[in-house]
């Protein structure tokens, strides 16, 4: 399996902090969020990652070959990361043999047992979901069918509906992560829909027929970083691990 970061945005919302520092450079406790997050999936047995990088994409870089073996890496520029979105990052990340493919935003924290818990389910397609707690209007909702399948994944919606917020971390059997590029594919590169989210690509996969269920995360615990609210809070709850 290999694990695919995206880490290529500005995160302007940080700034002065990520000025000229990629977000997922800053230190949550001793370590970056994307440090830990590699001795996370390191410890698991997974140690080949395609990183996707952009702004200050060279520091990210030089981080990650300075405190793990060079040979985990393999790297991917996304030059257009200022004008573009996750999608199409994700769509750089292909890979010339299709493979099973464990997918995750650089900035999300998480407990060590959401790894576990996605990585021992056993359906070939899988989403972390947090279950407990609010869901804003700004969070990408997931609901589910009484088949107990994904059926939607979108910001758009009513929380109420949903069954909780994806959290940035979905593993992918070959097969559909071969669907998946050629799908980001076509509306990247023909369609031109650069400014889209990765999920809906999700979403039209799932409407054709495939089939993703969610993982839900019950007690364990899980963030993303994108304000310096958000930082403060992830360093109070994790920084200590």
């Amino acid at each position: 399996m290999r694990v695919i970061l995206l880490a290529a945005g500005a995160a302007t919302r940080l700034k002065p902090l990520t000025a000229e520092t990629p977000k997922c450079l800053l230190s949550v406790g001793t370590r970056s969020i994307v440090s830990r997050t590699v001795q996370l999936m390191a410890d698991r047995g997974l140690r080949r990652f395609s990183v996707v990088d952009g702004f200050c994409g060279d520091k990210l870089r030089a981080a990650l070959t300075h405190e793990f073996p060079s040979d985990w890496f393999c790297f991917v520029r996304n030059e257009l990361y200022d004008t573009t979105n996750n999608a199409y990052s994700l769509m750089l990340a292909r890979t010339t043999e299709p493979e099973a493919i464990l997918l995750l935003d650089s900035d999300v924290l998480f407990d060590p047992g959401v790894l576990d818990r996605l990585l021992t389910c056993p359906h070939p397609n899988r989403l972390g979901v947090r279950n407990r707690g609010g869901i804003g209007a700004e969070e990408m909702k997931v609901t589910v069918g009484s088949n107990g399948r994904i059926v939607t994944i979108s910001k758009h919606g009513e929380p109420r509906r949903a069954l909780g917020e994806s959290i940035g971390v979905h593993v992918f059997s070959a097969e559909l992560a071969a669907r998946l590029f050629r799908t980001l594919e076509r509306r990247q590169r023909v369609e031109e829909r650069t400014d889209e989210y990765y999920e809906a690509s999700f979403q039209e996969l799932i409407e054709a027929g495939e089939e993703i269920y969610p993982v839900s995360l019950d007690e364990l615990r899980s963030m993303e970083v994108d304000t310096p609210e958000d930082l403060a809070r992830a360093r109070e709850i994790f920084g200590q691990a």
